[in-house]
């Protein structure tokens, strides 16, 4: 994993969470530009999980399995997410769209860590 790859997916997560939480909070239900910016992230956080299973081996994580049980599960809350911000066109759908969307920044984050420690 790259730290300048994985700093810029949490912060885009975290910023997207708030922006999207701030619509839920305004009781508004998610913008189309805001599923494009998860679309986007969720481009992003496939490329970093597929560039991280390539780099894995090599890398003598102290904690492999835990790394790749992370880095597939990262894939599955975002498209939950735009798909529930699609179907449910209330304040409910941007409030699971920022859930998401903090889910998958903290995730990154956790992967990062995984990545840091050396077996």
């Amino acid at each position: 994993m790259f730290t300048s790859a994985s700093m810029t997916v949490l912060g885009f997560g975290l910023l997207l969470a708030a922006v999207t939480g701030g619509w839920a909070y305004l009781r508004r239900p998610s913008a189309r530009w805001q599923i494009v910016a998860a679309g986007v992230l969720q481009v992003a956080v496939l490329a970093q999980s597929v560039i991280a299973w390539f780099r894995a081996p090599g890398a003598g994580l102290g904690e492999s399995v835990t790394f790749i049980a992370y880095s597939i599960g990262i894939l599955v809350p975002l498209p939950a997410g735009i798909w529930a911000a699609r179907v449910e066109r209330t304040r409910w759908g941007s409030t699971a769209l920022a859930f998401t969307c903090l889910v998958v920044a903290v995730m990154t984050l956790r992967l990062y860590q995984l990545w840091r420690v050396r077996g």
